[in-house]
């Protein structure tokens, strides 16, 4: 069965990281965000449409205020109602309990979200910030992301622990595999009646 796959977490959980493995199942379709920032070093570009105005995102049918203040993303209903009509389960990203609560409205019956849990340990914490650090991000910056981070984690999995405690992603830094995450992606679709139509040759197969 097709269904919207929504792929939230804490900032800096690694959203982007399982959405990179999940696209590889030919019975699951990214589908695009449209942010405001510019795109970083390195970054992929399969799942995001960059330097959108934020006007613009804010005309779209889902939007919300990243983790960087001032820093938009948004998704547009038609391009998730285009995947689920070409019958595949679209996979969107998008932290926001508000938000959730409209794409249910929308589509009902059809949302299943999935919590990205990245580790609150010290040590995981601070890997967490040496890789902001690495991407060039200040002090002012990494501090702020934090607070936003523990906003997060307590919004998204804390308060709504009965819409995401049974559909957990476990991605713990220099722990979790690809191979870790593409047994838990096919365990939950299984779990979700989700058809992720793997091949003859294994998992993967786009």
């Amino acid at each position: 069965m097709q269904k919207i796959i929504l792929i939230v977490g804490d900032s800096g959980s690694g959203k982007d990281f399982v959405m990179n493995i999940a696209n590889m199942y030919p019975g699951i379709e990214v589908v695009k965000r449209y942010i405001s920032r510019d795109s970083r070093d390195g970054e992929e570009s399969f799942s995001s449409v960059f330097s959108v105005p934020i006007e613009v995102i804010k005309g779209l049918d889902y939007y919300y205020e990243g983790a960087e203040a001032g820093r938009y993303y948004g998704i547009k209903k038609s391009d998730l109602e285009d995947v689920l009509n070409n019958g595949m389960s679209p996979m969107v990203v998008c932290p926001n309990y508000k938000n959730y609560l409209e794409l249910c409205r929308d589509f009902p019956e059809l949302v299943v979200p999935i919590f990205v849990y990245r580790g609150y340990e010290d040590s995981e914490l601070e890997a967490w910030r040496q890789s902001l650090r690495d991407r060039g991000s200040s002090q002012e910056e990494i501090d702020k992301r934090e607070k936003k981070r523990d906003k997060y984690f307590r919004e998204l999995y804390v308060e709504h622990t009965d819409e995401y405690a049974s559909n957990v992603i476990l991605n713990l830094y220099g722990l979790t595999t690809p191979e870790d995450i593409m047994i838990q992606i096919e365990g939950l679709c299984e779990k979700n009646d989700i058809d992720i139509l793997k091949n003859e040759f294994g998992s993967l197969g786009k």
